[in-house]
């Protein structure tokens, strides 16, 4: 499994990354520049990201943002709607009106209360069906 970590704080980032070291390979991104580039050039090698974990709050361009990028990018690739890569928003936000955004707006696949945990990440992959076992 491929896996994108959109975070501004590195701690987080390797954070996530070493949770998932020995289930994904992982690729990591400071912000959202940094992670439409990453995304795209996996496009053009044909080597997608089968998943990518998104901070909402990040300076500048916010992880919502970031997503809808990501859609937009696929949609002019021909990449169908459900189709895609499945985007995991990690956040410190808690409400449910911010969840209903990300699953309505930005066709996340899950939504991750931070602080994140190797169980909870697990727990999201395997319901995505994209856990090996």
């Amino acid at each position: 499994m491929k896996c994108l970590i959109i975070d501004d704080d590195e701690f987080n980032r390797d954070f996530v990354a070493t949770l998932l070291g020995d289930v994904a390979e992982c690729d990591e991104a400071a912000n959202s520049e940094e992670a439409v580039a990453g995304f795209t050039e996996a496009l053009q090698r044909d080597a997608p990201y089968d998943l990518i974990f998104q901070d909402i709050m990040m300076p500048g361009i916010n992880g919502h943002e970031t997503a809808k990028t990501i859609r937009s990018i696929e949609k002019a690739k021909g990449i169908q709607a459900g189709k895609g890569v499945r985007i995991v928003m990690l956040t410190a936000l808690n409400s449910p009106q911010d969840a209903m955004e990300s699953f309505c707006a930005f066709q996340s696949a899950a939504y991750v209360v931070k602080p994140v945990s190797r169980e909870k990440l697990l727990d999201v992959i395997s319901t995505l069906g994209l856990l090996k076992k």
